[in-house]
């Protein structure tokens, strides 16, 4: 249906200190754009938009797990990742970028990421806006970007009666809720939107890909 392709697009466009929010099993860590010591090469310095380190964060611990023997797998041997369980759209649950790219090197305090991602994620959380929200305190101010890959409601009134007829029972079922509006969720966050596309022909508009920044704080008197 076309998502791994926006999640491969996605995950590539990030880049510096990064942060994944809701990892789940890890479905876009095969996209990122790892330096070469990743691999097992030498690294000679850090690339143009390669990620500098990376931090992983999930509610689930289960799922992190399974995201971890993931990341195992793709890269072994490697302890670049930092693994957080936790609710990100509680303050005080999120760290700071790390130091280096290795995950016991400790924190860089006050410093924030440069790249934040979610796919799949504000269907599922209870406040979307308290998690944007806190989402911008730990992006670099107007030249981070926070990457969302999230579906919701449809440009066609037809398909919103048919999410609003069984968006109950989905998210009793699966946790989910189809049918948030994120037009207002993002116009509530604070955020400045740089992008956000919805065309019709992504399943029937329900499917967007969203940048955001967090404007720069002007200086108080």
């Amino acid at each position: 249906m076309g998502i791994t392709s926006l999640r491969r697009d996605l995950a590539s466009r990030a880049w510096g200190n990064v942060l994944e929010v809701s990892i789940g099993t890890g479905r876009n860590l095969q996209y990122y754009k790892w330096p070469a010591s990743f691999y097992g090469k030498p690294n000679i310095g850090e690339g143009k938009g390669q990620v500098r380190s990376f931090t992983a964060i999930d509610k689930s611990k289960e799922m992190l797990e399974i995201a971890h023997e993931k990341f195992g797998t793709l890269f072994p041997g490697i302890l670049g990742v930092r693994w957080v369980v936790g609710d990100a759209s509680l303050p005080g649950t999120i760290p700071p970028p790390p130091r280096n790219a290795n995950e016991r090197s400790g924190n860089l305090e006050g410093k924030k990421y440069d790249t934040i991602i979610q796919t799949m994620g504000l269907c599922s959380v209870s406040d979307p806006v308290a998690l944007l929200r806190n989402l911008g305190e730990h992006v670099v101010e107007e030249d981070g970007r926070i990457l969302l890959l999230e579906h919701g409601r449809a440009k066609w009134d037809w398909l919103n009666k048919v999410l609003d007829g069984g968006a109950e029972e989905h998210a009793r079922k699966f946790g989910c809720w189809w049918n948030r509006d994120f037009q207002g969720v993002l116009e509530q966050s604070g955020l400045v939107v740089v992008d956000a596309k919805r065309p019709k022909w992504w399943h029937g508009g329900t499917t967007w890909v969203i940048e955001l920044k967090k404007a720069k704080t002007a200086p108080t008197s």
